[in-house]
């Protein structure tokens, strides 16, 4: 399925908003209910909710950034944003992973009581990896976010004398 625009309007701006928000919100989440095993029974699930959410979001910015791509000047502004683009969805993955796990944990720690997964080994490891995820998908959404607004909006404020 191929979105090219949404109400008369190209989609790539549109859907990109869903997963900006969604994306880093569904990483913090995860690394809140990782560190909080109380926070968890309620924050990992919908956490997880959040990151295929945003991994589709995601899926679906890329496609319609490359048709809306051929639409637009190709500056090394837009080849610079095309190019950070196409590392979003490996973090989405990730972070969509690592909710996941953060979610399983408890149950499966029930049910396999001998593999010990909720130790201080156990946790501090779900805690750890959580983080450095999250933290590389909040920062690889910075980043892409602000090269597309630099590929948009460089040549306004260069044409009101602003850049």
């Amino acid at each position: 399925m191929e979105i090219n625009s949404l109400f008369g309007l190209p989609a790539h701006p549109l859907v990109v908003h869903a997963a900006v928000v969604m994306l880093p919100l569904a990483a913090v989440m995860s690394v809140c209910a990782a560190v909080w095993p109380r926070a968890r029974k309620w924050w990992a699930p919908i956490a997880l909710v959040m990151a295929i959410i945003a991994t589709v979001a995601v899926g679906m910015a890329q496609q319609s950034g490359e048709s809306l791509e051929s639409h637009v000047d190709r500056t090394e502004l837009v080849r610079d944003h095309t190019s950070k683009g196409e590392t979003v969805l490996p973090w989405a993955i990730a972070v969509m992973v690592m909710a996941a796990a953060v979610t399983a944990i408890d149950p499966i720690s029930k049910r396999y009581p001998q593999a010990k997964l909720t130790g201080r080994a156990g946790h501090a490891a779900l805690i750890v990896v959580t983080s450095v995820v999250a933290v590389g998908a909040i920062y690889t959404v910075i980043d892409v976010g602000h090269s597309g607004a630099k590929a948009t909006w460089s040549e306004v404020a260069t044409s009101q004398g602003h850049g």
